[in-house]
């Protein structure tokens, strides 16, 4: 029998960003470096054995102040009791990830390919440990404000890329090269707004990342949660300007001239739609006159669209499918474990060929085992939280309907690109899969544990 338990009410006292506790302040760091700082192109000025990457300086930084907090053993007020399997999809990749280099120790070793594999699996440990810090210790009475600052930041992004795109001045790499020059170099950007026809059919317009596709990406995902905002408020003049933040963030991603901007946004909005269907057309009237004001502030967007479907548009599709029949022998020759994690370099094109699509780029590294894993893995979260998707709940419903629709449009980009090659959607995919499996926990006061019925234990997962 289903049960009909529901999450105990929680108390929003100490939750960020009213709080002094350091890892929220860290969470709401990393979101700030995912939409703000190109961190994939900056090297801190220290030696270290390994790779001195931007990015794990500020999760070693989350790692060791939730290990301190956990060896402390500070009291707790709220015990969170997630459901079950929230983890088995990242647990899963992990293993396979490992597995597929153990079982291929003798050809990485003979190719020279140990430095490449090393490097994306400390990538994956990386992501996986957000993953695991960020679910263990975001709270319910956090996703609200949450949700208010990954529209925010998107806003910021989009503003920034458009901006971008009209003056050729990547604000993003430039404020970085100054503000991390004495710690870190920052690598010039790769912006060209007016590129030789003959060479690079479109412009190149990255935003915080190093590809454009890599922007579109995390604006498409970020979307969702300004569509939710503008359905949940009650107050008109919110909902406008949540409209049109929503519609900025669009033209932001479509701004780029890549398809995947005007795919990953509009799956982003299909799955809402599918989910709420009656919210999504009330704000039917508001969107348009959001579309309007954004129109008008960016003017150039319709001819942006005409480029999308242009033949020189189609070259870049064309030039990777027709590559895909000849990697159909590497496929059957290691179809279980494939050749390798992380032994997929890009940058070796001479050697390997470049996919552009990261489920066939995964089958090809960890084989038929792994390409499961990684597809639950992006589904998982949805699994945990399909019992607040639509819930009616104001604190976990909204964030998780938001957090479940980008998680999908992740799926979508991972079709698009090789997108574990750029960390920015990565990152933000396991965030919002921590807000899926922090919506869906059951929060009670410590020490009532114990006595929890095991009907509310499983509540969220029935």
């Amino acid at each position: 029998m289903r049960s009909t338990a529901r999450p105990l009410p929680l108390s929003e006292d100490d939750a960020w960003p009213h709080t002094r506790r350091p890892l929220p302040w860290l969470f709401a760091a990393l979101l700030a470096m995912i939409f703000l700082v190109p961190f994939d192109a900056m090297r801190l000025k220290v030696s270290m054995p390994v790779s001195s990457d931007f990015d794990r300086f500020l999760v070693i930084a989350i790692v060791a102040v939730w290990a301190i907090g956990v060896a402390l053993g500070k009291p707790k007020a709220i015990e969170r009791l997630r459901p079950s399997g929230w983890a088995v999809g990242m647990i899963a990749f992990l293993l396979v990830a490992v597995a597929s280099i153990a079982f291929n120790v003798g050809r990485i070793t003979n190719l020279g390919e140990w430095e490449d594999a090393q490097k994306h699996l400390a990538v994956l440990f990386s992501l996986a440990a957000v993953f695991a810090v960020v679910s263990l210790n975001l709270r319910a009475s956090e996703l609200r404000p949450f949700s208010v600052l990954i529209v925010i930041l998107a806003v910021i992004t989009a503003t920034g890329t458009i901006y971008e795109k009209k003056t050729g001045y990547n604000v993003f790499y430039e404020t970085a090269s100054k503000v991390f020059s004495p710690i870190a170099t920052v690598e010039p950007s790769p912006t060209e707004v007016n590129p030789d026809p003959a060479t690079t059919p479109r412009p190149t317009i990255t935003g915080p990342t190093r590809h454009a596709l890599s922007v579109t990406s995390i604006l498409g995902m970020a979307l969702p949660f300004a569509v939710v905002l503008a359905a949940i408020t009650p107050v008109r003049r919110r909902r406008i300007l949540w409209g049109l933040a929503a519609c900025l963030i669009i033209a932001g991603a479509l701004i780029t001239q890549r398809k995947s901007g005007a795919v990953v946004p509009a799956m982003a909005l299909l799955v809402l739609f599918i989910l709420r269907p009656r919210q999504l057309l009330r704000l039917a009237p508001f969107g348009l006159v959001a579309l309007v004001v954004a129109l008008v502030l960016t003017p150039g967007i319709f001819s942006t669209v005409r480029e999308l479907g242009q033949t020189s548009s189609q070259d870049s599709t064309a030039g990777r499918t027709s590559d895909y029949p000849a990697v159909v022998p590497d496929l059957l020759t290691r179809p279980i474990l494939g050749r390798g994690f992380g032994t997929l370099d890009s940058e070796r094109v001479d050697t390997y060929r470049i996919f552009d699509n990261e489920y066939l780029g995964q089958l090809y590294q960890v084989g038929a085992l792994g390409l499961l894993a990684f597809i639950a893995m992006i589904v998982t979260p949805l699994f945990v939280a399909r019992s607040v998707l639509r819930s009616d709940d104001p604190v976990r419903g909204p964030p998780a309907l938001a957090a479940g629709a980008a998680c999908l449009a992740f799926g979508v980009a991972c079709s698009l690109y090789d997108i574990l090659t750029f960390p920015q959607a990565p990152y933000l995919f396991l965030f919002m899969a921590a807000m899926c499996t922090c919506a869906a926990s059951v929060e009670v006061p410590a020490g009532w544990t114990a006595r929890v019925p095991v009907t509310m234990r499983r509540a969220v997962t029935a």
